[in-house]
Formats: C-alpha cells, sequence, structure tokens
C-alpha cells in the first residue's frame, strides 16, 4: 500500500475548507466587561475556517493577541462547546520540506511585554479536536482562552472561508463560555 505524504494531506485538508455544513450561527450577545475592569490584552482578527461535512474531526482558529500589559502573558489553554478539546499548535517544514504541524513546545505559548503573537496558517494556531458538527461560513462560535495573568476571557469566533481584511478587535468577556447560558 502506497502511503500519503503528510504535506499532501494538510494541502488537501485546506483546500477542502471551502464547503461548510450545519453549525446554527449564535444568536448570543456577550455583555461588556465591567466599567472600568480592562484586560492588559486586545485580540483582534479573529476568524476560523469552514470545515467541509466529512472533515469534521478538527477546525483551526487564528488571530492575533497583543500584551498592551508591562509583563509577559502566556496563553495556557482554551475550550469551546463545539470541540472535545484544544490544543496549541504550530506548522513547521522538516528537513525534507513536508510540511508537518505538531503541538507548541510546553502547551503554551508566551506573548512578550507591549509586543504581539500573530497565530496564522502556516505558523501559530488553535487546533480545535473533535468537533461536534461542521463550521459553516456565516456563523460563530464561543470560546475561552486561559491566560495566566488574565485569567479566562471568552469571545465569539467567527467562521469564514478568508482571513478578515480589516483588523477588528473582539469584545472580551471576563469568565468561561459556561456563563453566556
Amino acid at each position: 500500500m502506497k502511503k500519503i505524504p503528510s504535506f499532501l494531506i494538510a494541502i488537501l485538508f485546506f483546500l477542502v475548507t471551502a464547503c461548510g455544513k450545519s453549525t446554527a450561527p449564535s444568536k448570543e450577545k456577550l455583555e461588556p466587561t465591567q466599567a472600568g475592569k480592562q484586560f492588559d490584552l486586545d485580540i483582534s482578527s479573529v476568524w476560523s475556517r469552514s470545515t467541509p461535512e466529512l472533515m469534521n474531526g478538527s477546525g483551526i482558529i487564528y488571530m492575533t493577541i497583543n500584551n498592551t500589559g508591562d509583563s509577559i502573558e502566556t496563553l495556557l489553554a482554551g475550550k469551546t462547546p463545539i470541540a472535545k478539546s484544544i490544543e496549541l499548535h504550530m506548522h513547521t517544514i522538516d528537513s525534507n520540506g513536508v510540511f508537518r504541524m505538531r503541538m507548541v513546545d510546553g502547551g503554551r505559548i508566551e506573548i512578550p511585554a507591549g509586543e504581539s503573537v500573530e497565530l496564522k496558517p502556516g505558523g501559530l494556531h488553535i487546533m480545535m479536536i473533535e468537533l461536534t458538527d461542521s463550521l459553516k461560513a456565516g456563523d460563530s462560535f464561543p470560546i475561552t482562552l486561559k491566560f495566566e495573568q488574565a485569567g479566562e476571557v471568552t469571545f465569539f469566533v467567527p467562521i469564514t472561508d478568508m482571513p478578515p481584511t480589516e483588523v477588528t478587535s473582539v469584545e472580551l468577556k471576563k469568565g468561561g463560555y459556561e456563563s453566556l447560558k
């Protein structure tokens, strides 16, 4: 039996993400953070690719995380009601030119004080494992990210087939997505 190279599987995944099926749009609205309560974070350019019907096993989230504080912030973990688990991943190219995806060393992403980290196609990203349904362009879903300093922050992730063309910050809510119910 002939083995399919990993890079071909990765390319196939990205090519077939233009199709989608059946995740109902979220009608919930996040309550704004309490007056005077600020995070030393600005999260912008958030998006997730749509997934085709037959590839409901995993999904990817991209964004830019800007640390506006004066100390290192660290992304530790995440959760969403649409996936069994979330892992912090990165894409690399090995010495043979093969495109690989792996968990980030230590399972954490550090954001230096006053700097930004971009989670983007071909680089760092958030991997959703065992999706409960396909992701349909035009819908959105809540995600909670856990940071070392800020704690849990929740926001909605729009599902689209292309990255956003404008830098737009998302509204952050303190606590987990469970509080949206």
